[in-house]
């Protein structure tokens, strides 16, 4: 009874000692995919990072750059403005010849619109 029992006893500690084996190699493959995977992501999340960075560093640039040029226009257009106000003539004769153009457009309009009545009034009078 007693070798019996030893020996049950250990096939036991055998049987045991497999499944722990087992175990152990089961937890080492996860745990060496599970490094993999970390490492993986790792890398993805400084790549992302660094492209963040860059990017932002970009959106700065571009941000320094139209505010330099706006400053330039606000420059320029002050400089125009003082222009004007130093010599108003020129700005009466800038206005004085826009407003040529415009009565030259308007004219030529006009006259369009005098040939048609007459070409209508016209063709009036032939059907009556």
């Amino acid at each position: 009874m007693y070798r019996e029992q030893c020996l049950t006893l250990e096939e036991e500690v055998c049987r045991l000692k497999e499944e722990n084996d087992v175990s152990k190699s089961i937890f080492k493959e996860r745990t060496s995919q599970m490094s993999k995977r970390l490492t993986t992501m790792n890398s993805r999340y400084e790549a992302l990072e660094s492209k963040r960075n860059l990017e932002i560093e970009g959106f700065k640039t571009d941000v320094q750059m139209l505010r330099k040029r706006v400053q330039e226009l606000e420059k320029q257009l002050i400089r125009v403005s003082l222009k004007e106000k130093q010599n108003p003539e020129m700005y009466v004769l800038k206005h004085v010849k826009s407003t040529a153009e415009r009565s030259k457009k308007l004219m030529g309009e006009v006259n369009k619109v005098k040939s048609r009545l007459f070409s209508v009034e016209n063709n009036m009078r032939r059907n009556f």
